[in-house]
């Protein structure tokens, strides 16, 4: 995607790379000639990344904040209450004002620990548990079934009804555990004993690895770990068969408080304001995720209040909790606690909201040569202007990142606590974790993530000094440059990327329109760049020149009054342009039916050749089909219509009313095309023993899905428009 970025002329003395951002104590000098430079000079001399570790080493690794031995800090737990009190006294000691734990509602979750053993053997396991409820004290007492795989094939001739189903999964590559824990209910299943037979737990087979339910409670659903599985295996083979599990976990729908532990460095002025964040409830000790974050949340505000750093708006700083998991029925059941902060708590952020600053995995390393930014397309003209123009942002510290920080930024996702956020209206950055091993290799969220894995061995001071310089520096950025920098004509260009013309004149979109909309709106866009650009300019130039306070307040002031235009923007942008494809990826709203429609043609040209798969396995119709609905129908491979079944009504808003959080208004009508998957896939067995298939059938279903996703794509590029010239309108 092609940015454009802003020169303000005043930003010219900062000629490339200039400076290194050092840990504390460094007599770090910057060389740029912007107003802040002293303060980011001064906040640099006091980060303090041995503050930020030990945080992190005792929200993961005090057992006052944790739920059982093994860690686990789950929604509206005990051990969440007990982190919040920790945090705030934490807070309250740094000297951050108005300290407060805000309550929001979540489905409580509670994992105190759990037991299986098996009769006549000395198979003792103490498995990780999903997000359902447990046993009563006696626990399940029953046969142990091996289901193989989980999949509904695996079901076949095996009784697993009032037993305990014991299945191999691989969350990475098949499905999610939902799925795997629908199915044995399907079933008859009393309770799901899981490990990972692929995809996650990578780091070893002695390793157990747990994700959120995106289900409703079906059953306890427990994991362990592919050694142990063995062990019950042996002992299955030997005759020893019935198994006790017991589950000491509660799941309360609508039941449980969670807090989002919230101080603030008080600014100049009320009237706007910047957040930093990191969640704190964890699975296992959870030490980077989300541990670091916190850490480095705490040590950003110290080294703010320890070169005595006055911002011009408050900046807050936020623990949230419920990251991970905070509703049952739900395929958004994560970032319930920041959804709940900004929607319920507090929907007045989202007009005074300079910026989100989120954090996630801070402190990890992945032998990347730069660092890099997240952030929404509109802040990726400030971010590059940040990066290679302003002076306040070079190579890190310690040669880390030997090339310095790559000034592309990259596009949020819907993985962490922003999207919440975002969809609110709230702008935001997120620092880049270094997930990826390398080639060949297993990347870190398949071997340590959500394991006992992800310990304090993974720790990287570098990287957490080189995220609280960059994103510290940046935060002073944005909170003293008067006018935000957001720029819509990236909105724009995401709109143009997103045109497929043919698609859209066969749909019987009006194309004119819409392009006369887009560029109506990159016109008023580039409007407001110039107002903004103009009102920086002047700032920094009248501070430089010696203004009087006075009279850089004034100039202040009409950022401050553009800022409420430019925000509102944003807002309308997120309402009206932004959806999302399953749950995974945020794109222009029509985008969802553009893509199917693609893809179902180029599913019917594969049939009428005859081409259910290919040597390439990304041209036959089964090699594609699985993909349509942003890869939905995976399951229709592997699962039962009614397993597929549940997992759409966790998914669609109109089946799941008020349960879908950040996803409300965002999704689309999916393509009804399950009846010609299945079939095609019973059909692929026929072929393969020989019977001559026809293919008239299922070219007939999915021609019909193509004209009815043509009609929402006609109706979203429609409503799209007219968003499209309502937002010009106003921004002029």
């Amino acid at each position: 995607m092609k940015q454009k970025l802003k020169k303000i002329t005043c930003l010219a003395a900062a000629a490339a790379l200039a400076f290194s951002l050092a840990a504390c104590g460094g007599g770090t000098k910057i060389k740029s000639d912007l107003s802040m430079s002293p303060a980011v000079e001064n906040y640099l001399e006091k980060v303090d990344q041995e503050y930020a570790y030990g945080i992190a080493e005792t929200l993961a690794y005090d057992e006052k904040y944790l739920s059982n031995e093994s860690g686990w800090r789950t929604a509206g737990s005990d051990a969440e209450h007990a982190a919040a009190d920790y945090l705030a006294g934490e807070m309250e000691a740094l000297g951050l004002e108005d300290v407060e734990k805000v309550p929001v509602t979540v489905d409580k979750w509670e994992f105190k620990g759990a037991s299986l053993t098996i009769d006549g053997t000395d198979v003792r396991i103490e498995p990780g548990s999903y997000a359902t409820n447990g046993t009563d004290k006696d626990g399940i007492t029953a046969e142990i079934v091996d289901v193989g795989t989980g999949t509904a094939a695996d079901y076949e001739g095996k009784d697993v009804k009032g037993k305990i189903a014991l299945a191999g999964v691989d969350q990475w590559n098949v499905a999610w555990i939902d799925q795997y824990m629908n199915e044995a209910a399907l079933h008859g299943a009393a309770a799901i004993v899981t490990y990972d037979a692929g995809g996650y737990g990578a780091y070893s087979d002695d390793v157990i690895n747990v994700q959120d339910v995106c289900a409703k409670d079906v059953m306890p659903c427990v994991c362990i770990s592919k050694n142990q599985y063995k062990e019950i295996a042996k002992a299955i083979k030997a005759g020893n068969s019935t198994a006790c599990l017991k589950v000491d976990s509660v799941m309360e729908p609508e039941k449980g408080t969670s807090y989002n532990v919230v101080g603030k460095i008080k600014g100049k002025s009320s009237d706007q304001q910047i957040l930093v964040s990191g969640h704190y409830d964890v699975y296992w000790n959870g030490f980077q995720d989300d541990s670091c974050a916190i850490g480095l949340v705490l040590a950003m505000a110290k080294a703010m209040k320890d070169s005595g750093y006055t911002p011009e708006n408050d900046i807050l700083f936020i623990a949230h909790g419920s990251e991970e998991w905070g509703a049952t029925g739900s395929q958004f059941d994560w970032t319930t606690g920041a959804w709940e902060m900004i929607n319920t708590a507090h929907p007045e952020w989202a007009g005074k909201t300079l910026a989100l600053l989120n954090f996630e995995l801070p402190a990890l390393y992945d032998n990347a040569k730069q660092m890099q930014i997240q952030c929404e397309p509109e802040f990726a003209s400030l971010t590059k202007e940040f990066v290679e123009t302003s002076g306040l942002a070079a190579d890190p510290v310690n040669d880390v990142y030997p090339d310095g920080i790559d000034s592309t930024s990259i596009d949020t996702f819907c993985l962490e606590d922003g999207v919440s956020y975002r969809g609110a209206g709230v702008p935001h950055f997120i620092n880049v974790p270094g997930f990826d091993s390398g080639e060949d290799e297993p990347n870190w969220n398949q071997q340590r993530y959500h394991t006992v894995a992800d310990d304090k061995d993974t720790y990287n001071a570098d990287v957490m000094v080189s995220n609280l310089n960059i994103f510290g520096a940046l935060a002073i950025y944005l909170d003293q440059t008067p006018a935000l920098e957001l720029d819509f004509t990236a909105t724009c260009d995401d709109i143009d990327e997103a045109l497929n013309e043919d698609l859209a004149k066969a749909a019987g979109a009006d194309i004119d329109s819409y392009k006369n909309a887009s560029a109506q709106l990159r016109t008023a866009s580039e409007a407001l760049n110039e107002k903004i650009d103009d009102i920086n300019t002047r700032y920094e130039k009248a501070a430089a020149d010696g203004a009087s306070p006075e009279e850089l307040d004034a100039i202040r002031a009409e950022g401050t009054a553009l800022n409420k235009t430019t925000l509102k923007t944003y807002k309308e942008v997120q309402d009206n342009l932004i959806g999302i494809i399953l749950t995974s990826d945020l794109v222009v709203k029509h985008m969802a039916y553009q893509n199917n429609i693609e893809l179902i043609s180029a599913i019917n040209d594969a049939l009428k050749k005859g081409e259910l798969s290919n040597e390439d396995e990304e041209s036959g119709a089964l090699d594609l089909a699985w993909q349509i609905n942003g890869g939905a129908e995976f399951g229709y491979y592997s699962f039962s219509p009614e397993t597929n079944e549940a997992s759409l009504d966790t998914l669609l808003e109109d089946r799941n009313k008020g349960n879908v959080f950040w996803g409300t208004g965002k999704g689309s009508q999916l393509a009804d095309t399950y009846k010609a998957t299945t079939s095609l896939l019973e059909k692929a067995a026929a072929a393969e023993a020989g019977k001559k298939v026809s293919y008239d059938d299922e070219i007939a279903i999915y021609a019909k899905a193509i004209k009815q996703q043509q009609k929402g794509l006609a109706k979203t590029m429609k409503a799209e428009t007219k968003a499209m010239n309502d937002l010009a309108e106003k921004m002029q």
